[in-house]
């Protein structure tokens, strides 16, 4: 398998180490950089193919400094680095199974804080039989957690928050569908007329009261933090979650006109947070795919004025990665679906101070598929 991956986003080029997981964009000097890399050239011999005689000096410089800069961002690593602050590996009791459509997650966790929290997000997806089983264990000691897949760690040691971020992410994969996604937003995602809309964003920026405002306008909700992209590089799934409420919004309107009409009473396993039964608001099955009309970055900043701006999508993919989407287990080595789908799915920087000016920016662009 070759060292590095090319792939066409916008006018660039993204370079993809599966090894590492390295992602780095370029250009096509960087394309024929990376072929001769994978061909095993040395700086000299790449820039004896790229340039004149009279250039070569000057080119072999520029490439040493290229493939510096790709080996500091881990391009060029030549085996997985290992998780800092890892920890060991120990039984751990089985707790629950979750299901969807295409798989089952069988969980395994250490304690009641962790799997109150759980429960209380994604508890409501019941197994369902002769569907393919995952092992996921969260194993504890007085520092914090390791995740572990089928016995094989996926994280270092993290704290409490990450731990739930990283169980929910996985058992979105594989309810989904293991083999099937291909990458998982950190995003918020509603959908109209039988097409989605995701809402990417770190958290803070405004995707969950824009994904609850959106619902309460009438949309079906698919999903809150966790968004699988299907590996046809077109369709989302529906991983619809309870839904997070921080202590800001709790008293927003479209909160509690969604609990009035839905009937939806809000648990609180976290300080500062609160969890809305969202799933009850007629959402679809764990698992269901939906074509994608818009890729939007909301930024709610109180007073700020409307924006809605269209990115390329060499941006839209650093705004993606930094928010906290991921590659899935089964395409760690494959970043083509995303990139297909940031070529051919429009992506939006959405800037806002009141949320009726998201929302209505938002059902524009579900209305204009």
């Amino acid at each position: 398998m070759p060292l590095i991956h090319a792939h066409p986003l916008g006018e660039a080029v993204a370079l993809h180490a599966p090894t590492s997981g390295a992602i780095v964009l370029s250009n096509e000097f960087g394309r024929e950089i990376a072929k001769g890399v994978n061909d095993g050239l040395t700086a000299a011999q790449i820039a004896a193919e790229l340039a004149d005689p009279s250039e070569r000096a000057e080119a072999e410089a520029a490439i040493h400094q290229v493939l510096q800069a790709w080996d500091d961002a881990g391009l060029l690593h030549r085996t997985p680095l290992p998780f800092p602050d890892p920890v060991d590996h120990r039984p751990v009791p089985h707790w629950r199974d979750l299901g969807g459509l295409a798989g089952t997650a069988a969980l395994h966790l250490p304690d009641g804080i962790l799997a109150e929290q759980i429960d209380t997000v994604m508890g409501h997806m019941p197994a369902q039989p002769g569907r393919p089983v995952r092992r996921l264990e969260a194993v504890a000691d007085r520092d914090g957690y390791g995740i572990f897949r089928d016995g094989d760690a996926i994280t270092g040691r993290i704290d409490l928050d990450a731990a739930r971020f990283v169980l929910m992410r996985e058992v979105a994969e594989i309810t989904c569908g293991a083999a099937d996604v291909s990458a998982v937003f950190h995003a918020g995602c509603v959908a109209r007329n039988g097409r989605a809309l995701i809402l990417c964003g770190d958290s803070g920026n405004g995707k969950s009261t824009l994904t609850f405002g959106l619902v309460n306008a009438g949309c079906a909700y698919l999903g809150d933090d966790h968004v699988p992209l299907h590996r046809d590089g077109r369709r989302v799934m529906a991983f619809a979650t309870a839904a997070g409420v921080k202590a800001g919004a709790w008293d927003l309107p479209e909160i509690k006109s969604l609990q009035a009409r839905y009937g939806l009473t809000a648990q609180s396993p976290r300080v500062g947070v609160r969890y809305l039964p969202l799933h009850l608001a007629d959402g679809p099955d764990t698992g269901a795919d939906f074509p994608v009309s818009a890729l939007v970055f909301p930024e709610f900043r109180p007073g700020q004025p409307f924006s809605l701006t269209r990115i390329a999508p060499e941006q839209a993919l650093i705004q993606a990665l930094k928010a906290g989407s991921r590659l899935s287990a089964s395409h760690r080595s494959n970043l083509a679906p995303l990139a297909d789908f940031l070529n051919h799915v429009p992506a939006y920087q959405l800037r806002y101070g009141a949320s009726d000016q998201s929302v209505t920016a938002c059902l524009d662009l579900l209305n204009q598929c």
